[in-house]
């Protein structure tokens, strides 16, 4: 099947007082690399996130971001942290007496001040977070899963697209070279005439001349191998497994066939066609970038 790197997916679960949510986001990586933001309570589970996600995912630059939200049911409070508190007041009166400064600190100000508050949480244990973070993960990743496959569905269908549209000029290059070679054959004739009078040495120079083109510009073992590339192609769409990276290698093949027929091409239709397919091979190339 084929599926996008690219691709989001959201999961939510409710816990009592707790809510959290999972968001996992990917761009396009050779490799699978995971990265992760979480809250500090939860913080202990990056390894066994990363174990699920690798299970589910095998290529791709993904980021894992959890929220956790608690209600005022006592489970998240604020304290009054007394000794930053402290330092505050006394360079406040170092800074009155060595500058002559009038004024007193107002409370809600005070309280305002960097780091005067903490905000304090039940800690949990490895075993309640994963709990707590299983399920939104798995909703995430079923999410993120569905949304690549719709977008891979997408690329699916202009690749096969453009492999009906190689295989044509694959066709048309293909019934094209006997006349061309016809075509080239006679032309040596007449060049031959011209040299010599001599038949025996004119027919000897013909054969071999006519030989060595045909042998170097056969193109049908090449049209072969094309047409058995674009069906591996095809069958890589559809079979259930990531695609990508076996695409990427077919891809080097087919175009290492179409740089043989065109440097065996002498002809400028055949030359249209293989610049056509080259083309489209490289267009194929760009997208398959996209697919995991």
């Amino acid at each position: 099947m084929v599926r996008s790197m690219t691709g989001f997916g959201r999961g939510e679960c409710q816990d009592g007082d707790f809510r959290l949510t999972v968001e996992i986001r990917s761009v396009n990586h050779r490799f699978l690399e995971i990265s992760s933001r979480l809250p500090r309570s939860i913080a202990t589970l990056e390894n066994r996130i990363r174990e699920r996600v690798q299970g589910r995912i095998s290529r791709g630059k993904l980021h894992v971001a959890a929220t956790l939200d608690g209600t005022a049911s006592g489970r998240v409070s604020l304290r009054l942290n007394e000794e930053v508190a402290a330092l505050y007041l006394e360079i406040a009166q170092k800074a009155k007496a060595r500058f002559g400064l009038r004024g007193d600190l107002e409370l809600p100000g005070f309280l305002g001040l960097p780091d005067i508050l903490e905000r304090e949480e039940d800690e949990l244990t490895e075993a309640a977070a994963w709990g707590l973070m299983e399920q939104p993960l798995d909703r995430a990743l079923d999410d993120f899963d569905a949304n690549r496959a719709a977008e891979g569905a997408v690329l699916a269908r202009d690749l096969r697209a453009r492999l009906a549209s190689i295989r044509e000029a694959v066709g048309r290059i293909a019934q094209r070279q006997p006349e061309v070679v016809g075509r080239v054959a006679g032309k040596l004739r007449e060049r031959l005439a011209q040299i010599s009078q001599d038949t025996d040495y004119n027919r000897f120079r013909l054969e071999s001349e006519v030989i060595l083109y045909a042998d170097r510009s056969d193109i049908t073992e090449e049209c072969v191998r094309m047409g058995s590339h674009l069906e591996q192609f095809e069958e890589a769409l559809s079979g259930p497994e990531a695609a990508g990276r076996r695409l990427n290698f077919i891809l080097q093949e087919m175009n290492r066939e179409a740089n043989t027929i065109g440097s065996k091409s002498q002809d400028v239709d055949l030359g249209r066609d293989v610049i056509f397919v080259k083309e489209e091979i490289e267009k194929i190339r760009q997208q398959v970038q996209n697919i995991e």
